[in-house]
Parts: structure tokens; sequence; C-alpha cells
């Protein structure tokens, strides 16, 4: 097989949770140009939905959008029904747990600052039962299933936060505090792909990790400015930034990559 070649997704089945996110839909977009099908599971189906239907329209490549809570084992289940219905002549191949709470500090301005010491146990249930129990879950499900065909490719979504502490004075001018459930997902996450490559790697499932550091979105310019000082590069995570490596951990050329944690963040893990 030629090099090139290798990169291409040959109508493999991608599942990501959280598809309707920032990042999910640029991972669905960058899936699709590379000859895969995205899956879209979400529990906002309306945008999913909208993003698969776009997915088609402008790269002329199916796509699917599922209402799925991750949360909810049942609907995990029944999404992975409905894929295999749907796509019964395709291979079921990747899984990319994307889906986790990242609230912008301007949904706490006047509120709540996610202080340490006021946390909220109510808080702390519902994030880590999204980013990390989420994982869990839709990793066992689908995970399973690609056992059966003996191989599959599971991604797990991290952050430069998972490897490190936040630095808090970068947000305090803003009045909020990174909370202490981003960290301890982040973590996690980590600690999940590292079980799940050892404990399925014979089958010829790999799980490997991403930490992306922060990435762009038009946020506060002092919270910019702040940020790249801590980054050798000097800039933020483009959303591009991440195309290349979710097509290589989905492609044949990883085919021996497996446990692996992969910093994506200009070099910001050294300082």
């Amino acid at each position: 097989m030629e090099m090139l070649e290798k990169f291409l997704l040959h109508n493999k089945v991608i599942v990501i949770t959280g598809g309707a996110g920032f990042l999910g839909k640029q991972f669905a977009h960058v899936i699709a140009k590379a000859g895969g099908i995205p899956i879209l599971l979400d529990i906002k189906y309306n945008k999913a939905r909208l993003i698969s239907r776009n997915i088609k329209t402008k790269l002329n490549v199916n796509a699917f959008a599922v209402k799925c809570d991750v949360t909810n084992e049942k609907q995990v289940r029944n999404s992975l029904k409905k894929i295999k219905v749907r796509f019964k002549k395709k291979e079921i191949f990747g899984l990319i747990n994307n889906a986790a709470f990242n609230p912008s500090p301007k949904k706490y301005k006047g509120k709540m600052k996610n202080n340490l010491e006021n946390f909220s146990i109510k808080s702390w249930n519902e994030e880590i039962n999204v980013g990390l129990t989420g994982a869990l879950i839709c990793s066992k499900i689908f995970g399973a299933y690609f056992v059966k065909k003996k191989k599959g490719s599971i991604i797990n979504i991290s952050s430069d936060l998972g490897i490190k502490a936040p630095n808090q004075k970068i947000y305090n001018h803003l009045n909020y505090v990174k909370p202490v459930t981003y960290s301890v997902i982040k973590h996690g996450i980590i600690g999940l792909s590292k079980y799940i490559c050892s404990y399925w790697g014979e089958h010829g499932i790999r799980c490997n990790t991403i930490a992306p550091t922060g990435i762009y979105n038009n946020q506060d310019k002092k919270f910019v400015k702040k940020l790249i000082q801590h980054i050798p590069l000097k800039r933020m995570a483009k959303l591009e930034d991440l195309d290349g490596i979710i097509i290589y951990l989905l492609s044949d050329l990883s085919s021996f990559q497996n446990g692996s944690l992969i910093s994506i963040d200009g070099g910001r893990a050294v300082y």
C-alpha cells in the first residue's frame, strides 16, 4: 500500500462523542475529507444533524447523527445498534471520546467562580459523569464490538491540563477559576487510555490519547496574551492543528501506535 493511501480512511465508520461541539464538528469534517464516515453522537441532536447534512452536501460524503446521552448505557448500546443497521456493509472502526464539559468563563460572570472551597458536589458529579464515565461507557460498548472484529482505534481527548495543573493566574483577571473537575477528568482520561491499551491490545484494539492546549475561539485578549507566554510557539492552537493527528491515529499508518499520550500544545508541556 502506498504511503498516501495509508492516510485515507476508506469508508471506515468513525464514532465521535460530543459530535456537535466545537472540536467534534472539526473532527467530523476532517474524517469525511479523508474518506471516512463520521457518526456524530450528541445529546444536541438537531445541531449534530445539521452538521452531518452539511458534510453530505458540501463533501458528498455520508455522515450520520445519533441522539445519545453518553452517560446513559442503554442509549449508547442503542446507538451502536442504529449504526450497525444503517451501515451494514461498512466497517465500524473508530471511536473518539470527545464529549466533555468545558464552560467558558463568560458563563460564570458575576456568579459561581468554581473556587475549590465552594465547588458543588452536584457540578462534580455532572461533569465527571459526562467527561469520564461517558468515556468509559462508550469505550466498553464500542470497544467490545471492536474486539469481535479484531481491530479498532480509540482516541481519547485529554488536554495539556491532563498533564499539568492549571495556572490559575491566567484566569484571575476574569474573576474565574479553572474547575477541579476539568483537571481530574483530563488526567483520568489518560489513565483510561492506558488501561484499555493493556486490556485489549492483544485483540488488535489500539487506544491513544491526545492532549491539546487551548484552541483559539475568540477568547478574551488578555487571557490569550497570558496563555501564550507559556507556549514556546507563542500562539494558541488552531482547530486544524489537530487534523493530522486524528487522521494518523485512525489510519493504517499508526497500526503500531498504542497507549501513547501525544501533546499537541506548541511546546507548553516543557515549560
